[in-house]
C-alpha cells in the first residue's frame, strides 16, 4: 500500500498466549523494491541486477561462466549494479554476489544452495534442455531426512534417503544407490540444487528406471582425515558409511543386502570416497560410478607403491558395471582423471568411460545421473 510516496509494511507479531497485534513500518520505497535480481531474456541472455548504491565494486560468478572467472557488475546512477551474460545453455545454475569483496546471499531469491561454509542461490532457465528436471505432473518419490547416530564418529549424523514412487508395492527387498557428494555440498545437496529426485521421478514415469532406494549422506566428518586421498583408511567417512549408514539403511528400510542390489556414485570428492570405498571393498558393491574426479598425482603414487593388490583383486573386474564420467569442459579434475585412468590400465581394471556437456558443477552431474541410473540393477 502506498501512501504520499512512503511504503507501508504489515506484520503480524505473536506473543507469549497465542495472541497476535499487526504493526506497520512506513518508509520511503526504493528501486530495490520491485526490481528482479535475476532475468532471463528469450535469447538466453540472462542479466544480473543488484541494489548496493554505497558500494565500490560488485561482480557475480557462479557455474552460469562455465568455467570463466566472475563478471564485473555496472552502476547505473540509481544504484542499481548489472551485468547481462551472453547467450547460454538452457540449465539450472548457481550464482553467488560479491560486494566489496563479502559474498552475499540474494535476499531477493527463494532458490539457494545450502553448501557446508555458504549458501549459493540458483535460477532455472525453463525449455526443452531442462526437461529432464522438470517439476512435472508425474508421482513422485519421497525424500526423508534421516538422523542417526554414528558408532564409527561418535557424532549424531543426518542423511537423505530417496523412496521410489512405487516403494509401497514391491515386494522383498530393494537395491540401494548410495549418491556422495563433492567437497562443496553437503547430503541435501542432490535432492536441493541438483534436482536429482525430479530427475528420478521423470525416470521413473518413463519406465527407465529399476525400482531402488538412493541414500544420500554427508560426507564430511569433523574427524581428522584426508577424504581425498589413497584408500578408506585416510578417510573416517568411509567407516563411517561401510560400519553405520548401511547397517542403518539394512535394518530400518527394505533394502537389500546382496553385492548385486549394492550401487554406489560420487561426484569430485564423492567420487574418491567412491572409489576407495569400492576398489578396496569390491566384494560389497556391484555398481560404481564416480564422477567428475580423479585421484591427486601424491595419491597415485601412493596406490603404485603401496596398495597394487588392491588394484589386482580379481574381484574388481567382476563388478557389474564401473562407468566413470567427467564434464567436457571440466578443467578442474582432468589432470588427475587423465592420471588415474592410466593407473587403472596399467593394472588392466576394466571400466568405461564417457564424457558430457558441463564443468565441474551440476550442470555435468544431472546428465550424468540421467545416463547411469538406467543402467542400474538391470
Amino acid at each position: 500500500m502506498f501512501k504520499k510516496n512512503n511504503l507501508l509494511f504489515a506484520f503480524a507479531v505473536l506473543f507469549p498466549g497465542g495472541y497476535c497485534t499487526t504493526q506497520v513500518l512506513n518508509r520511503a520505497p526504493t528501486i530495490n523494491d520491485t526490481l528482479q535480481s535475476v532475468r532471463v531474456g528469450a535469447d538466453n541472455r540472462v542479466t544480473f541486477s543488484i541494489f548496493a548504491p554505497k558500494a565500490s565494486a560488485v561482480t557475480v560468478g557462479g557455474d552460469f561462466t562455465l568455467g570463466a572467472p566472475a563478471a564485473k557488475l555496472i552502476k547505473a546512477d540509481n544504484g542499481v549494479w548489472s551485468y547481462t551474460t551472453s547467450p547460454i545453455p538452457q540449465d539450472s545454475y548457481t550464482y553467488n554476489f560479491n560486494i566489496d569483496g563479502i559474498n552475499t546471499l540474494d535476499t531477493k531469491s527463494a532458490e539457494f544452495k545450502e553448501n557446508p561454509n555458504a549458501l549459493f542461490n540458483y535460477f532455472i532457465m525453463n525449455g526443452p534442455d531442462t526437461e529432464f528436471f522438470a517439476l512435472k505432473n508425474v508421482p513422485h518419490g519421497r525424500v526423508e531426512k534421516i538422523l542417526y547416530h554414528s558408532n564409527s564418529l561418535d557424532a549424531e549424523r543426518r542423511m537423505h534417503v530417496y523412496l521410489t514412487p512405487g516403494a509401497g508395492k514391491v515386494k522383498g527387498k530393494l537395491p540401494v544407490l548410495y549418491l556422495l557428494h563433492g567437497g562443496g555440498d553437503n547430503d541435501i545437496s542432490w535432492t536441493g540444487a541438483a534436482k536429482a529426485n525430479l530427475i528420478l521421478d521423470n525416470l521413473y514415469a518413463e519406465g527407465k528406471l529399476k525400482d531402488m532406494m538412493v541414500v544420500m549422506p554427508s560426507g564430511h566428518t569433523a574427524a581428522k582425515g584426508f577424504s581425498m586421498g589413497a584408500g578408506p583408511d585416510q578417510d573416517p567417512f568411509c567407516k563411517d558409511l561401510l560400519d553405520d549408514i548401511i547397517p542403518f539403511i539394512e535394518k530400518n528400510y527394505p533394502a537389500s543386502a546382496k553385492r548385486e542390489d549394492r550401487a554406489i556414485a560420487g561426484f569430485s570428492m564423492g567420487g574418491i570416497q567412491t572409489l576407495n570405498l569400492a576398489l578396496w571393498n569390491p566384494h560389497k558393491f556391484g555398481y560404481v560410478c564416480p564422477m567428475g574426479t580423479g585421484f591427486f598425482p601424491a595419491s597415485i603414487k601412493e596406490i603404485d607403491e603401496k596398495y597394487t593388490g588392491v588394484l589386482k583383486n580379481p574381484v574388481i573386474n567382476q563388478f557389474k558395471l564401473f562407468y566413470i564420467g567427467k564434464g567436457k569442459d571440466d578443467n578442474l579434475v582432468a589432470t588427475n582423471n587423465t592420471a588415474m585412468l592410466a593407473l587403472f590400465d596399467k593394472y588392466g581394471i576394466k571400466y568405461q568411460y564417457k564424457e558430457f556437456p558441463g564443468a565441474h558443477s551440476f550442470v555435468f552431474t544431472r546428465r550424468y545421473l540421467v545416463f547411469f541410473a538406467p543402467m542400474l540393477f538391470k
